[in-house]
């Protein structure tokens, strides 16, 4: 009768593993930067949000972080030469680095803008009347909009036809994430009167002494925003603050006062995803209405399921920049599905990681996974028809099939 070794009982591991004994403790432990902007910024706090019999009943405090303007109108930020909205890609380039967000002048038409609107609006009334509309702090989200219109495929895509801008969006999103970046969700944020402002924070929640971003946000409003209506919150320049201090292991210090972002409809904002930032406080009757476009580096965990949540109708006719930008195409580490995609670039219509047919033949109830093989498995068994072998043959027939995949050496016992 075998035992097993004293070292791998768990009380003897737990009795070997007190806090000062354990790796990377300190780093694990740490919540800075934002513990140290907390604690030098009392101004910034977290506003508790508001149940609907309580809606609009919170406690403003002036001289907080949300009882501010825009920057033309601040008297910290009004000399200051902060981000305008521009077509000139030197300025946007300059403003990223600067201040870590930039305005892209008219990236949607009036036309583009009005098409969103509407569909954002009618599938809000929707939700609501489906008793699925689901809440926030300051108003209401529309998640995973790229199964609620057309329009949201082109805008994760930045088709021409939904942003006309897009090619210049696209060229600074690859200068801040370098190449084949992918898309984390598609959200539709609705600000409305009453609701809380949300607390500041940072999209990007790992790596904060980066020197460069992971993870970028494109900010679509909808409807124009300034301080009246929920304009979005920002501390201009606090990307590299907060990193600098992560880096050095010191404190952040006092920041500088948050201003709201002013954009009329159809400019997008490009966030850098270690700014602070947060949504504002809507004093108006009117909807603010902002898209969400989260962007970020390929091996990072997206925060939408693509996988499991994009209706099939969507897939049948996505196109392969819109596949790759939900991830449904795999890279060496990341999103292989049963082995394939090893060797794979996460390029756009690579077959040697493209992830799609597992999904559809899911939807199909066809779904054929590989299970306990063994030199005694009947022929039956072993000529079933695996999803796995169907996606590689088509890849091998593409004349894509990765360095690595099945059909390797015969192992020897």
């Amino acid at each position: 009768m075998s035992s097993i070794p004293v070292e791998f009982d768990p009380d003897h591991i737990t009795s070997l593993s007190n806090p000062d004994a354990q790796m990377y403790r300190a780093e694990l432990s740490s919540k800075d930067p934002m513990q140290s902007v907390l604690k030098d910024n009392p101004e910034i706090y977290f506003v508790p949000p508001k149940r609907r019999s309580e809606w609009g009943e919170w406690e403003f405090k002036p001289g907080s972080y949300y009882d501010t303007t825009i920057g033309s109108k601040h008297p910290y930020w009004k000399n200051e030469d902060l981000p305008k909205a521009t077509k000139d890609i030197k300025r946007l380039r300059f403003d990223m680095l600067k201040w870590g967000y930039c305005k892209i002048d008219s990236a949607l038409s009036d036309r583009q803008v009005a098409n969103i609107r509407q569909r954002v609006l009618d599938q809000a009334e929707g939700e609501r009347l489906a008793g699925i509309a689901q809440k926030t702090p300051s108003g209401q989200n529309i998640n995973c909009c790229v199964n609620k219109g057309q329009c949201f495929e082109g805008l994760i895509e930045q088709h021409p036809s939904v942003v006309q801008g897009g090619a210049l969006v696209e060229q600074l999103v690859t200068e801040a994430l370098g190449a084949n970046w992918i898309c984390t969700s598609l959200i539709a944020s609705i600000s409305l009167q009453g609701g809380v402002p949300q607390a500041l924070h940072q999209d990007q929640d790992l790596a904060l002494d980066s020197r460069s971003p992971l993870t970028i946000n494109i900010l679509t409003p909808i409807t124009d925003m300034d301080e009246t209506n929920g304009g979005t919150l920002v501390i201009p320049g606090s990307h590299l603050v907060l990193s600098a201090a992560v880096r050095n292991q010191s404190p952040v210090g006092k920041l500088p006062p948050a201003i709201n972002i002013d954009a009329k409809a159809g400019t997008m904002i490009i966030t850098d995803g270690r700014l602070l930032h947060g949504t504002g406080i809507n004093h108006t009757t009117l909807p603010r209405i902002v898209m969400l476009n989260g962007m970020q580096h390929p091996l990072i965990r997206q925060q939408e399921n693509w996988m499991l949540s994009v209706r099939p109708a969507v897939l049948r006719r996505a196109s392969p920049k819109l596949l790759q930008r939900m991830g449904y195409q795999a890279t060496n580490a990341a999103q292989t599905n049963e082995g394939h995609g090893f060797g794979a670039r996460g390029l756009m219509e690579e077959a040697a990681g493209s992830t799609v047919d597992f999904r559809l033949a899911a939807d199909n109830g066809e779904y054929q996974r590989v299970g306990e093989l063994s030199p005694n498995s009947t022929e039956q068994e072993l000529n079933t028809s695996f999803t796995l072998r169907e996606v590689v043959r088509k890849a091998r027939a593409s004349g894509q099939s990765a360095p690595v995949g099945i059909g390797g050496a015969k192992l020897n016992p």
